[in-house]
């Protein structure tokens, strides 16, 4: 059997067969579940370096499905995360209800991702897609009534971006007679602007509601929030990369790219590529700032990765070899630090039951190995050396001033600022400081939840420093797949016009100077002493365990009053004035559609007798 059906048929029978004997036990429900991802990801390996295609005919149309560089990109980050979710799931999900029901959405919403990415034609894509939704759907809703109202705008904006792509894909089928994706690559030339553009503004709406582009976030927050832990570092890390990939299709295998050639181009980018670089840019800061505002720490993530979605969007949008590199290149670092946090946080709650960050604090002593994670994702997140985040974050600064697009390059700079005030909260309110009574027995997470929280860990230092293999996957899919010519890069060091960078160097010198902090502290300090949590200085007074030190409410208030402007702006807001008027239009509609037959004669009476009054001055 060919091996993309098979991982296909592995994944989608484990969905069902984990649902239908998940009414037996626990052990089977998730052993079934996990077995399949495990499986069908060593068959997933198989593939890498090969460029299989599976063509057949179903209801009269060419169905394809093939695998190349960029699509065993994309599936890397699928099965890599994926298999860690289950994994993680394993004790996070123990006495539950309705596990059954979660590793089914779990192994569907896995199966329709590699769907999407193998697809080669518009039909199967959008079958997968949709297969996708409704998985992930499943998932936003497992807490039934308190998902319902997330659950529901993220099924509208969903369907918003669902009928966006079914328009453009019809719009293809009409002009070209099929669905395949080289023949779309290959007509688009022949399309005229007017429907280039059409196709670019349609397909960017259906991709950008997943890639969450503001103002299509509305839905990332809620959703993140209310799915289970390990889901929704699922949600973030990768489900939201089937956007991505659909922007990477657009820009490079559809052929939006070639727009360059046809319309007004702004610093040597089309028109509608700019405009959607600003939306990226735009996107990064404004998400940012409403993360650092940010009580509940899921949702705090949820802005977050709104925020690093908009910087790959910009890497795309650049429509250049650095720019894609980027892109590709950070996709894969918010992958990891998403996956980390979320796990993380998840980890948190399963110990502590909260996820406020004012009612936490100081867990530092009792769960090491979660702040040892916690703090690379936020090193990485913020794009500080020597972690991956660096290097990812450093190409899209290079990407934009190759374009000499200044402007751009600051808004993206500032966003990176301000990311350093979430990610110094997250830390502060959740581990240091001090720590409430109730949480003094707290203990650490069960190695199930660890070890893919370690092992993600390990993935960001080692990018750090050794970012080639990575790049020469990335340059791969680029030359061969993307049509454009790879970065110049050799081992550790990156090369563009503008110079170039040393990870080892940067890891040796940043290593160094920790090393000589190190030393300095342990040599000239000898009187230094460990001190408790509580051990702080007051004045001369002692403080009663009734008091809180800890500083966790309204933690960047002054911020929040100077960035009031943007925090008082909201789309949900719009969206929920436009339902309403929207509404009362249905509302007088209803006097007119009565569905009674006596009040549909009367209408037409009082039309004909208006007609006979009006007719001499008609005429």
């Amino acid at each position: 059997m060919e091996t993309i059906p098979l991982i296909l048929l592995i994944l989608f029978g484990s969905a069902l067969l984990s649902y239908v004997i998940g009414k037996i036990n626990f052990v089977l429900k998730v052993g079934v579940a996990l077995a399949g991802i495990l499986v069908s990801g060593y068959y997933f390996l198989q593939l890498y370096g090969q460029a299989q295609s599976y063509t057949f005919r179903l209801l009269g149309f060419d169905i394809i499905w093939r695998i190349n560089p960029l699509s065993w990109f994309f599936g890397m980050l699928i099965f890599g995360l994926g298999i860690l979710v289950a994994i993680f799931s394993t004790s996070y999900m123990k006495n539950k209800e309705r596990v059954d029901f979660y590793c089914f959405a779990l192994c569907m919403t896995i199966a329709s991702m590699f769907g999407i990415v193998v697809s080669g034609d518009l039909l199967s894509f959008f079958f997968f897609w949709e297969i996708m939704t409704w998985a992930s759907f499943l998932m936003v809703i497992y807490y039934r009534y308190e998902a319902q109202a997330a659950g529901i705008k993220y099924f509208v904006m969903s369907m918003i971006g669902a009928y966006s792509m079914l328009i453009a894909i019809l719009m293809v089928y009409a002009q070209l007679g099929t669905f395949s994706f080289d023949a779309l690559a290959s007509g688009w030339s022949d399309f005229s602007v007017s429907f280039q553009i059409a196709l670019f503004v349609l397909f960017a709406i259906g991709f950008g509601v997943k890639a969450a582009v503001m103002p299509l976030h509305t839905w990332a927050p809620d959703a993140y929030g209310m799915s289970p832990a390990p889901f929704s570092a699922l949600f973030s890390g990768v489900l939201s990369k089937m956007g991505i990939y659909g922007f990477a299709l657009l820009m490079f295998v559809f052929g939006a790219g070639k727009l360059a050639g046809s319309v007004t181009t702004i610093h040597g980018v089309a028109l509608p590529s700019y405009i959607l670089a600003w939306f990226g840019a735009l996107t990064a800061l404004i998400a940012t700032l409403i993360a650092v505002m940010q009580d509940d720490a899921k949702k705090l993530l949820a802005y977050s990765s709104v925020g690093q979605l908009g910087y790959i969007i910009l890497g795309f949008s650049l429509n250049s070899s650095m720019g894609t590199t980027a892109a590709l290149f950070h996709a894969v670092n918010h992958t990891i630090f998403k996956g980390m946090l979320f796990l993380s946080i998840g980890a948190v709650f399963y110990r502590t039951g909260t996820r406020k960050l004012s009612e936490m604090g100081g867990l530092i002593s009792n769960m090491p190995y979660t702040f040892f994670v916690v703090l690379l994702g936020i090193i990485t997140m913020a794009g500080i050396p020597p972690l991956s985040g660096f290097v990812g974050k450093w190409l899209i600064y290079e990407a934009l001033l190759e374009k000499q697009m200044v402007l751009l390059a600051v808004v993206a700079f500032m966003a990176s600022t301000a990311a350093f005030l979430y990610c110094y909260r997250l830390i502060f309110t959740i581990f240091l400081g001090q720590r409430p009574p109730r949480f003094d027995d707290v203990k650490e997470v069960p190695w199930t939840q660890r070890a893919p929280m370690l092992l993600l860990s390990l993935l960001t230092i080692y990018l750090g420093f050794y970012p080639y293999g990575l790049l020469n996957l990335i340059g791969q899919a680029e030359s061969t797949v993307m049509g454009l010519v790879p970065m110049n890069l050799s081992q550790s060091i990156l090369f563009n016009d503008l110079g170039h960078v040393s990870t080892i160097a940067v890891m040796n010198t940043v290593g160094t100077v920790f090393v000589i902090v190190f030393v300095l502290f342990n040599t000239l300090y000898k009187r230094s002493r460990k001190v408790g949590l509580k051990d702080i200085h007051t004045s001369g007074e002692v403080p009663g365990p009734e008091i809180n030190l800890h500083y966790a409410t309204d933690f960047y208030q002054p911020f929040s009053r100077s960035i009031r402007y943007v925090l008082e702006r909201s789309a949900d807001r719009l969206y929920g004035q436009f339902a309403n008027n929207l509404e009362g239009f249905f509302d007088v509609l209803r006097y007119v559609y009565t569905g009674n037959a006596q009040t549909y004669a009367l209408f037409v009476i009082m039309f004909l007798a208006m007609l006979l009054m009006f007719t001499n001055w008609l005429i």
